[in-house]
Formats: structure tokens, C-alpha cells, sequence
């Protein structure tokens, strides 16, 4: 009886610490299973598009779906050279750099500015300059259009940089402030008392402190100019036309080119894709500075 007793008890043991050891490793598996989810789901639309991209039009358009198909480059050779994507590429990328590269020459001074300096009115300022961003884009796109007629910027490369920087500066100074609050004056008064101006302290003692900040707000710069489709539709010309706005050309009364969009649409990410791998480690370290305050 004992022994049986013992057995049954031995056995309530054993099942609980395997209950407990499985409700360990589903807890330890359950964020990776989500992340894992989210990242399937996210992913998806992209990964149909790239697929389609190399499709035949008869299999886009088939009522059935096609699992098996013969791959093919046409779709892209068509989209970049027979309609002239190429072109709006190369503007895209010029105004997103150009955008990315004025925010930072005027944004990153202008907010080190507001944390540093005691400038009357500054909170007052500090929220005006923000409101522009929160503003909706097609609210300012008719004067936009004709104050940059008035001045001949209209259909220019330097009328869409201009309309860019307008909405994406104010984020820049949001957000670079936030890194140089965080970034005691001391540092400052340190590297003036070693003999360098302000503007030398600023660009050699205090810069470096927030360069992950810096590639945080450069790469968000850039994915803004290069996604913006109402300006580039607005403000620009047959030769200052970005790419989202081109792709939109690929839609024709006799039918949409679904696959010279996909094969374009495709391309279009990869600026972003490549820019956010090699800049990751700098991007999750300026995005978390400050988060957690000593």
C-alpha cells in the first residue's frame, strides 16, 4: 500500500515539475512566436508584390492562383527602361537627400539651440514649430503651389526639397532636442573652459555624444522625403516627377501594368531596406537615448 501511495505521489511530482517546465518554455517560445507573427504579417504584402513582380501578366491576372510559374526580369526591364522609371528614381533620390541632408544643417543647430539657449518665447516657439508637422499636408499645398509659381519654383527639383523640409524640419528639432536636453551642460562648460568657442564645443564635445540621434532622425528624413506622394504630385513636372508619383503613371485607361508596378514598387523599398539594415544598430540606440534616465 505504501508503495503505491509512494508511486502516486511520485507521479504528482513528476507531473507537476513537467507542467512547470512546459509553462516555462511557453513563456520563454511566446514573444518569439509573436514577433514571429507580426513579422509573417508584415512582411506578406511585400512578399506578394516582390513574387508578382516576377510573374507573367496572364498568371497576375489568373482567377486562380498560380503557386508554380516561370520566373521572368521582364516586368523590371520594362518598368525602369521601356517607361522610363529610372528617371524618377534618380529624382527621388535626389530630393530625399537633399531633404535629409538641409534638415539636419538646420535642424540639429536649431534644436540645440532651443535646449541650450534661453530664447524668449522659446516653449511658445518650440510648440508653433511643431504644429507645422502636425498639420495635415494638403492644407498647405495650394499656397505651396502658389507661392512656388509666383518665384518659378514650380515643377523644380528645389520647390519639392523646399516643401519637404518644410513638414520633416520640425521633427528633426522635436526630436534632437530630446537627445541634447539629455546631454548635460556641463559637458558644454567643460569643453569651453579647455578653450574652444561655443560653436567648437557643440561640434566637437557635444555632436558625438548624440551621432546615434543623429542617424535616427537622418534615416526617418529620408524615409519621409522618399515616400511623400502629394507634394511630388503637386509641386513637380514631367522632369522633377518622383517615383511614387511615376508609379501612378503605370495606371492606364486600358488596363494597369500590375506588373512593372509590382516589379517598380519593389525597387522602390530597397533604398530604405539596405539604409535601415547597415544604420540598425545606430537607429535602435538613438530612438532608445534617454528612455531610461540614470
Amino acid at each position: 500500500m505504501s508503495k503505491a501511495v509512494s508511486a502516486r505521489v511520485l507521479g504528482r511530482w513528476v507531473t507537476k515539475v513537467s507542467r512547470t517546465r512546459l509553462a516555462k518554455m511557453v513563456a520563454s517560445w511566446l514573444p518569439n512566436i509573436v514577433l514571429i507573427v507580426v513579422l509573417a504579417v508584415n512582411l506578406f504584402p511585400w512578399l506578394w508584390t516582390f513574387n508578382l513582380g516576377f510573374r507573367e501578366r496572364h498568371d497576375i491576372l489568373s482567377p486562380n492562383p498560380v503557386w508554380i510559374f516561370k520566373p521572368t526580369l521582364m516586368n523590371f526591364v520594362k518598368g525602369l527602361f521601356e517607361e522610363r522609371m529610372w528617371r524618377f528614381i534618380v529624382n527621388s533620390v535626389i530630393v530625399a537627400l537633399a531633404t535629409t541632408v538641409l534638415c539636419l544643417v538646420v535642424g540639429v543647430p536649431a534644436a540645440y539651440a532651443f535646449a541650450r539657449f534661453p530664447i524668449p518665447g522659446k516653449e511658445p516657439l518650440f510648440f508653433f514649430i511643431l504644429t507645422i508637422r502636425m498639420a495635415p499636408s494638403v492644407v498647405v499645398a495650394l499656397p505651396l503651389y502658389i507661392m512656388f509659381s509666383k518665384v518659378r519654383l514650380l515643377g523644380t527639383h528645389v520647390g519639392l526639397i523646399l516643401a519637404h523640409t518644410t513638414f520633416t524640419l520640425p521633427f528633426v528639432i522635436w526630436l534632437m532636442r530630446g537627445f541634447f536636453d539629455d546631454i548635460p551642460a556641463d559637458i558644454d562648460a567643460a569643453a569651453m573652459t579647455d578653450g574652444y568657442t561655443r560653436f567648437g564645443a557643440f561640434f566637437h564635445a557635444v555632436l558625438p555624444l548624440v551621432r546615434s540621434g543623429i542617424v535616427a532622425v537622418a534615416l526617418f528624413s529620408f524615409i519621409f522625403s522618399w515616400n511623400e506622394f502629394l507634394f511630388g504630385l503637386i509641386l513637380t513636372g514631367s522632369e522633377s516627377r518622383t517615383l511614387p508619383v511615376g508609379i501612378r503613371g503605370l495606371i492606364r485607361p486600358h488596363g494597369t501594368l500590375w506588373g512593372e508596378v509590382c516589379a517598380v514598387s519593389s525597387i522602390a523599398t530597397i533604398p530604405v531596406v539596405i539604409l535601415i539594415f547597415f544604420l540598425q544598430r545606430h537607429l535602435v540606440r538613438g530612438l532608445t537615448f534617454g528612455a531610461v534616465k540614470g
